[in-house]
This record gives C-alpha cells, sequence and structure tokens, in this order.
C-alpha cells in the first residue's frame, strides 16, 4: 500500500513540475517514471504474496530501489554541507553561471541568481561580474540576456564581463577562467610600473592570486565548486542564490543524476 501511496505522490507531483517548467522539458516527465516503479514495486508485492513469483525477485528489486534513494539521500547532504553560511566579502570577480534566462517567469533560477549578484555588488562594489552562458535552446545567448538585466537594474556595464562560448557548467567555468586571466593580464599590462634606483636590485613580488565567487543556485554549489577545483581554481568560493522551493526537490534529483554523470567523465 505504501508504495502505492508513492507512486500516487509522484504522479502529482510530476504534474505539478511539468506545469511550471513546461511541457517541452524532458527531465520533468522522471516523476511520472518514479510514479510505474513504485507502482510496479506495490506490484511485486502483490505477487509474491499470491506466491506468482519467488522471495528473492522481491528482495532484490527493494535492494536496488533501496539502494537508489540511499544514494540520493546522501548526494542531498552534500549538496547542503556545501552551501556557504555566508558570502565572502571583497571578492576580485564574481562568477555567475548562465541558464535558461526565463526572467519574466515566477521562480526563475537565471533571476534568482541575477538577484543574488546585485545584492553582492551592492555591497562590494569593486567586484567584476563575470556572466558566462552561450546560445541556449531558445536561441538566445545566457550572459548577453543576463548582461542586459543587471545593466538595466543600474549594475555598471563597466563592471561586466560577459562570455559566451559556454552550453554546460564545466564550459562555464573552464571559459571564465580563460576570461579572467586574459583580463587579469591586460590590466597588469597597462599598470606596470618600473622601479630605477642605485640601491640594488627590487625584489618582485608574486602577483596576489585573484580571489573568485562562483555565483549560482543552491542545488547546484556542490556540482559547481568541484569542477572549479578540477579545472584549476585556488582561491574560489561559492556565492549561493536561492531557488523555487516547490521545484527544489526535483531540481535535487536532476543534480543527483547530473553529479554521477560528471563524475563518471572525470569532470570532477
Amino acid at each position: 500500500m505504501f508504495a502505492f501511496i508513492l507512486a500516487v505522490l509522484c504522479g502529482i507531483y510530476g504534474t505539478i513540475v511539468i506545469s511550471m517548467t513546461g511541457f517541452v522539458e524532458l527531465q520533468s516527465y522522471i516523476w511520472y517514471g518514479f510514479a510505474f516503479v513504485f507502482f510496479a514495486l506495490g506490484k511485486l508485492i502483490k505477487f509474491y504474496l499470491n506466491k506468482r513469483i519467488p522471495l528473492w525477485s522481491v528482495v532484490s528489486v527493494y535492494t536496488l530501489a533501496t539502494l537508489g534513494v540511499l544514494i540520493f539521500v546522501i548526494t542531498s547532504i552534500a549538496i547542503s554541507l556545501s552551501l556557504p553560511n555566508n558570502d565572502e566579502p571583497g571578492l576580485d570577480f564574481l562568477i555567475v553561471l548562465g541558464t535558461k534566462p526565463d526572467l519574466e517567469k515566477k521562480g526563475s533560477e537565471c533571476k534568482y541568481r541575477l538577484d543574488k549578484a546585485i545584492e553582492y555588488i551592492d555591497n562590494n562594489p569593486d567586484t567584476i561580474i563575470v556572466i558566462s552562458g552561450g546560445i541556449g535552446r531558445d536561441g538566445k545567448t545566457e550572459s548577453v540576456v543576463m548582461a542586459d538585466y543587471l545593466i538595466q537594474k543600474g549594475i555598471d556595464r563597466n563592471n561586466i564581463l560577459v562570455e559566451t562560448q559556454s552550453h554546460n557548467t564545466r564550459e562555464n567555468l573552464i571559459y571564465s577562467k580563460a576570461l579572467i586571466d586574459k583580463y587579469s593580464a591586460d590590466i597588469k599590462r597597462s599598470t606596470d610600473i618600473t622601479i630605477i634606483n642605485d640601491m640594488g636590485p627590487v625584489l618582485e613580488v608574486e602577483d596576489k592570486p585573484q580571489t573568485i565567487g562562483i555565483l549560482t543556485n543552491d542545488f547546484h554549489i556542490f556540482r559547481s565548486m568541484q569542477i572549479a577545483k578540477k579545472n584549476g581554481y585556488t582561491q574560489v568560493f561559492p556565492i549561493s542564490a536561492r531557488s523555487n522551493k516547490v521545484l527544489y526537490l526535483h531540481m535535487l534529483v536532476r543534480e543527483t543524476f547530473a553529479i554521477f554523470k560528471y563524475k563518471f567523465f572525470e569532470y570532477i
């Protein structure tokens, strides 16, 4: 009976998710898949009680299902523990990871990220914003739309760098780092100072490591930070934007699959 109740709940939640994310988002239909799985688990118990299947088959299937739930719970805990208690102040750069720029939609992931960026810049006006994101499935360049939103909200356009080639989180971080390195090198060349004196050689101090923040939604922080560290970020700090409360469970499930995918390809 419990499995059938879970099947119904998954079906209802899936319908809510699809109504909020749109019918073209195929990932949203996974909840109907979960509903089918729980329904099948309930049927297995009935088949066993009617002596139509052996006990070992029921135990095997339920063990796999329990393992899947356990993996999800452990991953969700890891995501929760990765969230910062406070925002790191005075960062040199703040990378805002791109996502679908559905700014007019209620509960937009993109809007949550951009509003958090505005909040951070209001408190740290010297931080340079790097917006990362290429052309999405809707034909819009994510970073350009996001930069326009920030400028309309009063952020100085000279304080924004735009990266337009990336198409996933890994590329966001790789290309943003390259853009930051180029920007820093250009600034250094334009401000080189030669010191001449008769007292002997001057000790040249190495450049201060750039401090970089990665701003994304709360459920996305863990994977983003792991990718950043894998790709040579050193002084890097998470900046967490909130997410839609109704869709949060859906995002955790989606992120669990993404984490294991990235782990399989050794991106993290």
